[in-house]
């Protein structure tokens, strides 16, 4: 690391954006990190490090300004994006800025403009209340809906309902996440294939498109993971990216990433949503394994005013998957032997268990606890991927724990767990989730 070079800040110093704040290093950069947790892994690796709330804009300007850097950017985490966009405006600096960021993190505002702009996306509704989402539902083309929080991702507090039945509880559910008086929408339900795209942009135009099937696990709306390459026919990817071309003019995006979650049908690409950062569940890993393209260069590139567009270029083509490994239930982890050891073949890249033996495990999305990630490469990449994710799920339990909590550390562990606020589920949500066919879901 030189210490004359650019200084870079990462908003977020946690496993998503490790790489990212690695890649800044290997850039020569002088790196700033600012996470809520001193203890977070990308602090180790920081020049400054600095114990801020990714959620505190002011205080993340504050120290954008004392350290007058030169770049910023954030990975696998929508909480950040704020941050970034406050520093990207205040200091003149390349990115997304606060109008953009409001326009991509408000569910409704981007519904809104790709309206205008005669895109397609569902018809969605904001409401306050149980009488509200009743009269919007026909609105929107009635059962089955989806109800969400105007803002959040990961698919938390996101359900599909099928019937009334269900409609008070899901929007219990959303309001836990959402924001405003109206925080809470109802969405028609957008039919058709799902696609995943990681996208860059560079002074306005889309310059690079990764696009990956997605997979799903029953009962988890988000995909729980991604396959390279994309199975759609070359003629109906050229559509998808002839529209996310006009999704990012619609929404204003100037440069750096872009991760979009599309429905195809019928020949017409739907925006469900759009992340103005790296994609999470592991999908810079997944385009470096199949693509030889480094996404975290370039991001760190872009953001300090430089083209990425040579780091974008395509070195090989290979049939890769990335899969999170999901239990449904929350609590402490019981190990059954070493949870991956059965998983080590020449076709498994690698496999990450993300929680302990005997320990709280505080990495959740809703019902939902997060034990870890694997990778797998070759022709039967993404089988292969649901097969590690299924045997490492099978040998973890989750259960509930009425065991008296001993010291600060498991008090602080068990309550960061049990906390409903965006900040203490940012990072983790961003990863998606695991195992499943490919599917049609909202």
């Amino acid at each position: 690391m030189s210490t004359d070079g650019p200084r870079v800040l990462i908003v977020g110093g946690g496993l998503f954006q490790l790489d990212v704040i690695q890649a800044a290093r290997d850039l020569g950069a002088q790196v700033a990190v600012v996470d809520r947790d001193a203890a977070a892994p990308g602090m180790a690796l920081a020049d400054h490090p600095l114990p801020i709330d990714t959620s505190d804009t002011a205080a993340v300007l504050d120290a954008a300004r004392r350290l007058a850097i030169d770049g910023v950017t954030t990975a696998a985490s929508d909480v950040a994006v704020a941050a970034v966009a406050r520093v990207v405006d205040a200091l003149g600096l390349p990115g997304a800025g606060q109008a953009v960021a409001e326009r991509a993190t408000d569910k409704l505002e981007t519904a809104r403009c790709l309206l205008d702009a005669g895109l397609s996306t569902p018809p969605t509704q904001a409401v306050r209340d149980l009488s509200e989402a009743r009269q919007a539902i026909s609105r929107v083309g009635g059962y089955p809906i989806v109800i969400k929080p105007r803002s959040s991702a990961g698919g938390r507090g996101v359900t599909v309902v099928q019937g009334e039945g269900a409609l008070s509880a899901a929007l219990e559910r959303a309001a836990r996440y959402g924001e405003g008086p109206q925080r809470v929408l109802v969405q028609g339900f957008a039919q058709g294939v799902s696609v995943g795209v990681e996208a860059f942009f560079w002074q306005g135009e889309l310059i690079a498109f990764f696009a990956m099937d997605d997979q799903y696990q029953e009962g988890f709306v988000s995909p729980v993971g991604h396959s390279i390459p994309c199975t759609l026919a070359p003629d109906a990817l050229a559509g998808v990216r002839a529209e996310v071309a006009a999704f990012g003019r619609a929404i204003g995006i100037e440069s750096g990433p872009a991760n979009f979650d599309l429905r195809l049908e019928a020949g017409t690409t739907t925006l469900i949503e759009v992340n103005l950062r790296l994609g999470g569940n592991s999908i810079t890993e997944l385009v470096r394994l199949a693509h030889g393209v480094d996404l975290s260069r370039a991001t760190v590139t872009a953001a300090l005013g430089r083209s990425p567009a040579a780091l974008l270029d395509v070195q090989r083509q290979r049939a890769s998957a990335v899969r999170l490994i999901l239990k449904r239930g929350r609590g402490r982890a019981s190990f059954r032997g070493d949870p991956a050891a059965a998983c080590a073949a020449d076709d498994v890249e690698r496999v990450d268990v993300s929680v302990e033996d005997g320990v709280e495990a505080t990495m959740r999305v809703d019902d939902w606890t997060l034990l870890g990630r694997c990778i797998t490469k070759g022709a039967s990449a993404e089988a292969r991927a649901a097969e590690v994710a299924l045997a490492v799920a099978s040998a973890i339990e989750v259960r509930a724990s009425s065991e008296r909590l001993r010291t600060p550390e498991q008090v602080g562990a068990y309550w960061d767990s049990q906390v409903e606020s965006v900040a203490a589920d940012a990072e983790l949500a961003e990863l998606g989730t695991v195992t499943g066919p490919r599917a049609v879901v909202a």
